[in-house]
């Protein structure tokens, strides 16, 4: 006759704790549960919440036993008393354990209030431990309700979930409630080291990292997975047998899919996701596994700190190899890449074919270009301009003309007292640059300002570059003149007048007043307009007013006034070949004038072709008033 053998248990069951001090990463319950233990103050119903795998039911198998033992209650049961074996092997007449799930009508809760009147066979409670206690029917609950609140003495409720919310919040008022925490990844590491010790199993520690990453915060399926690794090796238990029975990748797989990425090698990240998907490795899995790696990146990035760290619960080869690849890319470029693969993950995982969102995922962050922050550009065009280059032509028609030539270059970085200068008329090789002493003095005191420049650049530095591209800078006492290099600069220094006034107040210590120019030049140069003569002369003229408002005599007899325009405007009109004649009516228009004046104004032919042409634009825009008002009258 055969020998019977005796059944096998998995870890879960074999090497369950019996004390609340072998309860693996709930301190937190196990030290209040028992200090309630040791002063007398037992709640008669409780709730222990949490996810899968974590210990409620083992919890409240241990709380039972405190509660029935010999020398109870107790936090700290003898586990010898007839009490306590029972409870263990799960065959105590007094402690009920009852699944939800299957029992969960109000028949089945009718049943355990009938039974509640009887007083325990032996022990000191009568315990009922539901299990699943979510699954419970609406009118099981409401059945249970008033017992729930007020039991008889000698009765206690232990219910366990994983879905609290689902229980209606009149029975969650009635429980002291217990929230059970995810294991801590190096707590069940240190378990399945222990429990690999027990059972006299050889296995690596990468392969029992790979087993505690995988359960997710969950005890049993650590064990449940540490179970199936001990079954498929044939001896040690490796790291890459572990990978291929639970179907994930490898640690050294995701690592070298990360350096392929960011190395810019598209090809070899995709040779991996193809590879792991041809061995029927989980491509979600793959995809969180290569999102935390990304993580990782960017943690490894920072610098060291006294707080708690995700790379804590890493080996140190491994963090090593994480520093190595992440001292390869900028912090930008790894959260760019991060984003891109959070993104792709939760398509993945929606997706009928995550094996192609996956690859191109991968083919995609391998083909991102590196980018530039925009403040870093900035600082880099203002700290190296180009070699040569053309300054803007001035609307107000300064003294560039035709002979404007393009800046050069400084001859080297210890040329200190010299700066880039404005050419005008032919240039001579072998001319040395000029002194800023020189340049102010030609300019009126003109000054580029560097110091508030580089100030301005450390507070708005997308303002200073706008101004090192198209504003010069002339300090007058407490007066700051920004003189805008070209018309398209004008509307934004404007609308940046402020910020511009309260940057230099605070730059220079003192209250400042900006006013913007926009001549094209600074100093003396700011307050004349220079007008074309002839080829190669130029004539100075009184400072320039912004616009012509002055009322005149139409040849029709009816006074109008004419209308606001700028004085470049009537240098387009005016015709090239009469320039003097142009520049003495514009002078007459400056200041106040007498009718003998004006009339002589009106009578040169050349300012009489300006008002005609803007009288005739007047006209046109008040034709459509007219058509409305004729359109009236004929109603």
């Amino acid at each position: 006759m055969a020998e019977s053998q005796t059944p096998h248990l998995v870890l879960a069951r074999k090497w369950r704790p019996e004390r609340f001090t072998d309860l693996v990463g709930q301190e937190h319950v196990t030290r209040t549960l028992g200090e309630a233990l040791k002063r007398g103050r037992i709640a008669h119903a409780f709730l222990f919440t949490g996810i899968r795998g974590v210990g409620k039911t083992t919890a409240a198998r241990i709380l039972a036993r405190c509660l029935n033992c010999e020398k109870g209650p107790t936090a700290d049961p003898c586990g010898e008393c007839a009490a306590c074996v029972e409870i263990r092997a799960g065959s105590s007449l007094d402690v009920n354990e009852i699944d939800g799930a299957t029992y969960r009508k109000i028949e089945d809760a009718r049943a355990i209030i009938e039974n509640l009147s009887y007083r325990p066979a032996r022990d000191r409670f009568k315990i009922y431990i539901i299990d699943e206690a979510h699954q419970l029917t609406d009118s099981a609950f409401n059945a249970l309700l008033k017992t729930l609140e007020e039991p008889p003495p000698h009765v206690k409720f232990i219910l366990a979930t994983t879905e609290p919310q689902k229980m209606p919040e009149t029975i969650l008022s009635r429980l002291q409630r217990y929230d059970f925490r995810r294991i801590p990844y190096l707590k069940i590491l240190e378990r399945l080291q222990d429990l690999a010790g027990r059972e006299g199993v050889e296995a690596e520690e990468s392969a029992l990292r790979l087993l505690a990453r995988e359960a997710g915060g969950s005890m049993r399926d650590a064990e449940r997975m540490l179970e199936t690794a001990i079954a498929t090796a044939s001896g040690k238990v490796t790291e890459a047998e572990v990978a291929s029975s639970l179907g994930v990748a490898s640690r050294t797989t995701v690592l070298k899919m990360a350096d392929a990425i960011l190395q810019k090698n598209a090809a070899a990240a995709l040779a991996h996701v193809r590879e792991l998907a041809s061995r029927g490795a989980n491509l979600e899995s793959l995809g969180r596994d290569l999102l935390e790696t990304l993580r990782n990146l960017a943690v490894a990035k920072l610098p060291a700190g006294d707080s708690d760290s995700p790379l804590d619960d890493i080996p140190d080869h491994e963090v090593a190899e994480l520093k190595r690849l992440a001292a390869a890319a900028s912090s930008r470029d790894i959260m760019r890449l991060f984003h891109l693969m959070a993104d792709s993950q939760e398509q993945i995982l929606k997706s009928p074919y995550p094996d192609l969102l996956l690859e191109m995922a991968v083919v995609r962050m391998a083909s991102l270009a590196a980018v530039v922050d925009a403040d870093e550009l900035l600082r880099a065009i203002g700290s190296t301009p180009p070699a040569s280059s053309t300054p803007p032509a001035s609307s107000g028609g300064g003294s560039g003309g035709r002979g404007a030539r393009p800046e050069p270059a400084p001859a080297s970085p210890q040329s200190s007292g010299a700066r880039r200068l404005r050419v005008e008329g032919e240039v001579k090789a072998d001319a040395p640059l000029r002194s800023e002493s020189q340049q102010e003095q030609q300019d009126g005191g003109s000054r580029e300002l560097p110091e508030l420049r580089d100030f301005i650049r450390g507070r708005r530095a997308a303002l200073a570059g706008f101004m090192e591209q198209g504003a010069g800078l002339m300090l007058d006492g407490d007066i700051l003149t920004v003189i805008a290099r070209n018309d398209i600069y004008i509307r934004y220094l404007n609308d940046n007048k402020n910020v511009i006034a309260e940057l230099a107040s605070e730059h220079l210590g003192r209250p400042i007043r900006v006013e913007l120019s926009t001549n094209g030049a600074a100093g003396p140069a700011a307050n004349r307009t220079t007008m074309p003569l002839a080829e190669k002369i130029t004539r100075e003229l009184p400072p320039a007013v912004p616009a012509i408002s002055k009322p005149f005599a139409a040849e029709n007899g009816r006074k109008e006034t004419l209308p606001s325009r700028p004085i470049e405007s009537i240098r387009e009109i005016a015709p090239a070949s009469k320039p003097i004649e142009a520049a003495r009516a514009i002078e007459a228009a400056r200041r106040a004038a007498t009718p003998e004046e004006r009339q002589a104004v009106l009578a040169d032919p050349s300012v009489r072709r300006v008002f005609d042409t803007l009288d005739a634009r007047l006209v046109e825009l008040r034709m459509p008033n007219q058509v409305q008002a004729s359109a009236k009258e004929s109603k």
